[in-house]
Order: structure tokens, then sequence, then C-alpha cells
């Protein structure tokens, strides 16, 4: 394993906690009528989601510009 892959799972499992955990409060705050803490642990749950895909396609996108940059000068990948 690379650090890359180890901060990819560190990362991954972060957003997981917040992503569940969210959804677990949700669920039990269901009942408050009109309750602000709904709309900011739903901000919670909607960043961490946006950080995770932004990650993820920053990744694809970086490995590809290696990958076609490795091509263009005849270097194979590790």
């Amino acid at each position: 394993m690379n650090a890359d892959t180890i901060k990819l799972l560190f990362t991954y499992l972060i957003a997981l906690v917040v992503i569940v955990g969210g959804g677990a409060m949700l669920f039990l705050t269901k009942d408050e009528p009109a309750s602000p803490t709904a709309l900011v642990i739903s901000g919670f749950i909607g960043s961490a989601i946006t950080f995770v895909f932004g990650q993820e396609s920053a990744t694809r996108a970086t490995r590809a510009a290696q990958s076609s940059a490795s091509q263009a000068t005849g270097q194979s990948t590790p």
C-alpha cells in the first residue's frame, strides 16, 4: 500500500462516518418540527458527499493526465 491509498481510505472512512452518523442524527431528530439542527446536519452530509466525489474526480483526472503524458513521452507508468 502506498501513501495515496492510505490517504484515500482514511478520507473515505471519515466521509462515511459523517454520512452515516448524520443520517442517524436526522433519523433521531425527525419528530422535531422545523428543527435548525436538521439543516445543519444535512449541510454536513452534503459537504462530505461533495468532498468525496470531488476527491475522486481529482484523483481520476490526475491519473489520466499522468497516463497520457507518459504515453506521449513513451515511458511506462509504474
